[in-house]
């Protein structure tokens, strides 16, 4: 297999990201709508003999006045579906959303097919909103070579965009809350001190305070007590350094690898193939240093004349302890190894206890 690399640095100079993206208010948060429904006008491919589907259709129809006298309905036209939406925060009634089908009968497809009004409700088993509209499938065309070559679209999930409209709003006044809870994406207890530091910081107070590595809570200033819109906003804005734990994430069937720079490696010597790899503690008087030597630890003579690549791709790489994973590789690739080598020595590595990152296999 044919390996790609992705090789993904942090680089010293600290990147800040706004608060708004890494962050969400409490309580303003996406609710999900979901319904069920019938599509109608397919062209022969939609569900065959389904008495469920037979069920519907006669219900419908009896809601619109039309009896059908237990008259066996022909289904291959129709397809029930599974609707479903998302109700972001702060939305009002009049509001479009998009909306998603999936088929839960025998329909090949629901190409050309329109969804009949739908009622979309929440957890709470309430009526938020009303869905109805053309159904898309997204075709794909086959390609060649990849792994994905002549992948098949899924013709029974399709979309609706601003297919359905919102008739009641899930109410959240924020001027009511005493305070305002922030909840950290992806939790850590550095990033949630930083966060409580720079509002502190621009609020020019103690008013932000970090509860766990997932919550920063922010009393109002008094200036801006009777203003908590204008607080939102400012507070969003800010920008953080956001901390994370090194991981290594490797996708054996794409061949992709991304590491970052954090990622940390402690004294061990590997071999695999003709590469050597040996990561030693540097003397005290000593920075890390990246040396080519030969296997009895002497320095790498000058290849001669006419010595091929393959000759040069045996010697040792002495990397001092604790260097990242840029020196790392670096090294490696100075031996000629590729991204098989490199997974097949991260694989090494970690299993060993050397690898100071988590290692994550899709």
């Amino acid at each position: 297999m044919k390996y790609l690399l992705f090789f993904i640095l942090c680089s010293s100079v600290s990147f800040g990201a706004r608060i708004k993206d890494i962050a969400m208010l409490k309580g303003a948060r996406n609710n999900q709508l979901f319904g069920y429904g019938l599509v109608v006008g397919l062209p022969g491919t939609g569900d065959k003999a389904n008495e469920l589907t037979e069920n519907s259709m006669g219900l419908i129809l009896k809601g619109l006045g039309i009896d059908t006298k237990s008259q066996k309905l022909d289904t291959k036209n129709a397809a029930i579906v599974v609707v479903s939406s998302t109700l972001p925060p702060f939305s009002k009634v009049g509001q479009q959303l998009d909306v998603s089908l999936a088929s839960i009968g025998t329909a090949a497809s629901l190409d050309q097919g329109t969804l009949m009004m739908t009622p979309l409700k929440g957890p709470d088993g309430k009526i938020y909103a009303m869905a109805q509209g053309k159904a898309i499938v997204m075709k794909k065309e086959a390609r060649g070579g990849g792994a994905s070559g002549g992948a098949a679209a899924n013709m029974v999930s399709a979309t609706i965009p601003n297919g359905a409209m919102l008739e009641k709003e899930i109410g959240w006044d924020v001027s009511q809350e005493k305070q305002l809870k922030y909840v950290i994406n992806n939790p850590d207890f550095t990033t949630a001190v930083r966060m409580a530091k720079k509002i502190n910081d621009e609020l020019g107070g103690k008013y932000a305070v970090a509860n766990d590595a997932s919550t920063v809570e922010v009393m109002y200033p008094y200036t801006l007590e009777a203003n908590p819109i204008e607080l939102i906003a400012q507070i969003e804005s800010l920008e953080v350094e956001a901390d994370r734990k090194a991981k290594v994430i490797i996708n054996s069937k794409t061949g992709t690898v991304i590491l970052g720079d954090q990622v940390r490696i402690s004294p061990v010597a590997i071999a695999h193939g003709n590469l050597k790899l040996e990561i030693k503690n540097p003397p005290a008087d000593q920075g890390r240093n990246i040396s080519s030597t030969n296997s009895q630890g002497a320095q790498a003579p000058t290849p001669a004349a006419g010595e091929g690549e393959g000759e040069q791709a045996k010697k040792v790489m002495l990397v001092s302890a604790g260097p990242s994973i840029s020196e790392v590789v670096s090294a490696l690739n100075d031996t000629g190894a590729g991204a098989e080598d490199l997974i097949a020595i991260l694989q090494a590595l970690k299993s060993s206890g050397a690898l100071l990152a988590d290692l994550e296999m899709q």
